[in-house]
Protein backbone atom coordinates (compact mmCIF):
# COMPACT_ATOMS: atom_id res chain seq x y z
CA UNK A 1 0.00 0.00 0.00
CA UNK A 2 1.31 3.35 -0.77
CA UNK A 3 1.51 6.59 1.30
CA UNK A 4 -1.98 8.68 2.31
CA UNK A 5 -1.75 11.98 0.80
CA UNK A 6 -0.78 13.54 4.27
CA UNK A 7 2.65 11.02 4.49
CA UNK A 8 3.38 12.60 1.03
CA UNK A 9 2.86 16.26 1.42
CA UNK A 10 4.78 15.88 4.37
CA UNK A 11 7.73 13.91 1.94
CA UNK A 12 7.20 16.85 -0.30
CA UNK A 13 7.79 19.31 2.58
CA UNK A 14 10.47 17.57 3.11
CA UNK A 15 12.18 17.43 -0.50
CA UNK A 16 11.50 21.06 -1.01
CA UNK A 17 13.37 22.37 2.03
CA UNK A 18 16.21 19.79 1.38
CA UNK A 19 16.50 21.80 -2.14
CA UNK A 20 16.00 25.07 -0.66
CA UNK A 21 18.99 23.94 2.08
CA UNK A 22 21.86 24.37 -0.92
CA UNK A 23 20.31 28.67 -0.81
CA UNK A 24 21.76 30.40 2.17
CA UNK A 25 19.30 31.55 4.55
CA UNK A 26 16.19 29.41 2.68
CA UNK A 27 16.56 26.53 4.75
CA UNK A 28 14.36 28.43 7.74
CA UNK A 29 12.52 30.36 5.41
CA UNK A 30 10.91 26.87 3.78
CA UNK A 31 10.15 25.48 6.76
CA UNK A 32 7.66 28.12 7.54
CA UNK A 33 6.52 28.45 4.05
CA UNK A 34 5.62 24.55 3.52
CA UNK A 35 3.64 23.76 6.43
CA UNK A 36 0.45 24.58 4.77
CA UNK A 37 1.30 22.56 1.40
CA UNK A 38 -1.37 19.78 0.44
CA UNK A 39 -1.11 16.88 -2.00
CA UNK A 40 -4.83 15.63 -3.37
CA UNK A 41 -6.80 14.96 -6.04
CA UNK A 42 -10.18 15.18 -7.35
CA UNK A 43 -11.29 12.90 -9.67
CA UNK A 44 -14.53 15.21 -10.97
CA UNK A 45 -12.94 17.83 -11.57
CA UNK A 46 -9.74 15.98 -13.72
CA UNK A 47 -10.74 12.92 -15.00
CA UNK A 48 -7.02 11.54 -15.89
CA UNK A 49 -4.83 10.46 -13.12
CA UNK A 50 -3.12 13.06 -11.47
CA UNK A 51 -1.87 15.11 -8.29
CA UNK A 52 -2.98 18.60 -7.16
CA UNK A 53 -0.26 20.30 -5.29
CA UNK A 54 -1.20 23.37 -3.11
CA UNK A 55 1.31 25.75 -1.50
CA UNK A 56 -0.36 28.72 0.27
CA UNK A 57 -2.25 30.39 -2.74
CA UNK A 58 -0.31 28.54 -5.11
CA UNK A 59 -1.85 25.78 -7.09
CA UNK A 60 -0.70 23.17 -10.03
CA UNK A 61 -1.78 20.02 -11.23
CA UNK A 62 0.41 17.30 -13.03
CA UNK A 63 -0.69 14.55 -15.11
CA UNK A 64 0.75 10.99 -13.70
CA UNK A 65 2.50 8.81 -14.63
CA UNK A 66 4.07 11.45 -17.22
CA UNK A 67 4.37 14.53 -15.13
CA UNK A 68 2.48 17.29 -17.63
CA UNK A 69 1.21 20.24 -16.13
CA UNK A 70 -1.65 20.10 -16.64
CA UNK A 71 -3.40 23.35 -14.70
CA UNK A 72 -1.84 26.47 -12.60
CA UNK A 73 1.68 26.94 -11.04
CA UNK A 74 4.22 26.80 -8.33
CA UNK A 75 6.71 29.53 -8.90
CA UNK A 76 10.25 28.40 -8.25
CA UNK A 77 9.07 25.39 -6.34
CA UNK A 78 7.93 23.83 -9.74
CA UNK A 79 10.56 22.34 -10.82
CA UNK A 80 11.27 20.47 -7.63
CA UNK A 81 7.93 19.09 -7.35
CA UNK A 82 8.17 18.18 -11.44
CA UNK A 83 11.36 16.19 -9.64
CA UNK A 84 9.50 14.56 -6.51
CA UNK A 85 6.50 13.69 -8.65
CA UNK A 86 8.80 11.70 -11.21
CA UNK A 87 10.17 9.28 -8.62
CA UNK A 88 9.33 5.83 -8.44
CA UNK A 89 8.51 5.95 -4.69
CA UNK A 90 6.22 8.87 -5.36
CA UNK A 91 4.17 7.62 -8.28
CA UNK A 92 3.42 4.56 -7.06
CA UNK A 93 2.10 5.66 -4.01
CA UNK A 94 0.30 8.69 -6.21
CA UNK A 95 -0.89 5.67 -8.36
CA UNK A 96 -2.13 3.83 -5.40
CA UNK A 97 -4.39 6.55 -4.28
CA UNK A 98 -5.68 6.95 -7.60
CA UNK A 99 -7.21 3.44 -7.85
CA UNK A 100 -8.51 4.13 -4.14
CA UNK A 101 -10.79 7.10 -5.41
CA UNK A 102 -11.75 5.26 -8.58
CA UNK A 103 -12.45 2.15 -6.35
CA UNK A 104 -14.91 4.51 -4.10
CA UNK A 105 -16.59 6.51 -6.88
CA UNK A 106 -17.67 2.54 -7.74
CA UNK A 107 -18.72 1.84 -4.46
CA UNK A 108 -20.91 4.75 -3.98
CA UNK A 109 -22.22 4.45 -7.58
Amino acid sequence: MGKTFNELALDLKDYIVEKHSNYRGLKHLSLQRYNNLTVSMNSRRYGKPHVIIRVGISEAVFSIPYVNKIDGGLGMDERYVMQWIGTDVVLQSLNDQWKLIKLAELDNA
